[in-house]
């Protein structure tokens, strides 16, 4: 079985740990705060977006783009677990042994409750809402840059609904990682501030001849193109697909994430797709292993496709 060598594309625990620990010690966590700043750019219009950063595949920070949304002009987190009380979720799904269904409202109040204790923060990711709160769609309107998803041809209207909520508690962190299956990332700002790392789809950290990690090579590889900056609300943020990202949450914070598929990426797409259902289906065993934290998280994704796709997976073939 072949294994990826550069260890910011694994998944195990431990190219996570060695990933993780980088950032908070050594060259890589020096270079930080010193990494330029990603630009930002203001009253640009969809073609102009287009012309100048998707079709060059350049990321940017478009200043204030979703500031007239009503969630970035009323949302508070009090006010939103007045309406989504009773509405189920998945708190810290990205961590097996933590994951577990509460509500909305249950939720915000234990993170109330727990600011300051100590206690790792609480982080509610990918909330699809607009399966259990459909009337929060209102205030966060589709994103007219958005429209190149290929996605809606590829899987119909239904599977390609893929709005999330990302909502967590201040100190919070999302790894560095790529999104999956060459998609392009939005996302928009909505409460609170966070701040992104990214580095670009040809940064490498790989093992030196004695198994540690060259970090030195990571840092003053061109390729890296390390940058940072903070998303405020009303910021929408363009990934193109496979640039590497890092989210520290500076506050309790409230973002939507949007994902994309260009059809140039269409082939990779798919290729990734059905990698992972074949790993799915015949390794099973071993990836619990090797990706516990991300098994449970997969499965689900797999399974909420298969439904809004209307597949019967009780059944090899029709």
């Amino acid at each position: 079985m072949q294994t990826e060598r550069n260890l910011l594309k694994r998944r195990d625990i431990d190219a996570l740990k060695t990933v993780a620990a980088a950032f908070r010690s050594g060259p890589l966590a020096g270079l930080l705060d010193s990494a330029p700043e990603l630009e930002r750019r203001s009253g640009l219009t969809r073609e102009e977006f287009e012309r100048e950063y998707r079709f060059r595949g350049r990321p940017v920070v478009l200043d204030g783009y979703a500031a007239d949304w009503p969630s970035v002009r009323h949302w508070t987190f009090q006010n939103l677990a007045d309406r989504c009380a009773d509405v189920p979720v998945v708190v810290d799904s990205y961590r097996s042994e933590a994951a577990r269904l509460t509500t909305f409202g249950e939720f915000v109040t234990r993170l109330e409750a727990s600011a300051g204790s100590g206690a790792d923060p609480l982080y509610l990711q990918e909330w699809y809402y607009r399966t259990v709160a459909p009337e929060l769609a209102d205030d966060l309107p589709e994103l007219d840059i958005a429209q190149y998803d290929f996605r809606r041809d590829l899987y119909g209207e239904a599977a390609s609904t893929n709005h999330q909520l990302w909502i967590g508690q201040q100190g919070g962190i999302t790894r560095l990682h790529q999104d999956a299956y060459s998609v392009d990332v939005m996302h928009a700002q909505i409460v609170g501030e966070k701040l992104w790392h990214i580095m670009g789809p040809g940064a490498e950290l790989l093992p030196g001849p004695g198994g540690a990690a060259q970090l030195d090579a990571l840092c003053a590889s061109p390729d890296t193109r390390l940058m940072r900056f903070v998303l405020r609300p009303g910021d929408v943020l363009y990934l193109p697909a496979l640039w590497f990202h890092r989210i520290e949450l500076l506050s309790d914070s409230i973002g939507l994430g949007r994902k994309c598929l260009d059809q140039a990426h269409l082939g990779a797409h798919i290729r990734q797709r059905i990698g992972e259902l074949l790993a799915l289906a015949l390794n099973p065993d071993e990836l619990r292993v090797t990706h516990s934290e991300l098994f449970d998280v997969v499965i689900a994704r797999a399974r909420a496709l298969a439904d809004r796709m209307d597949i019967d997976l009780s059944r090899l073939r029709q």
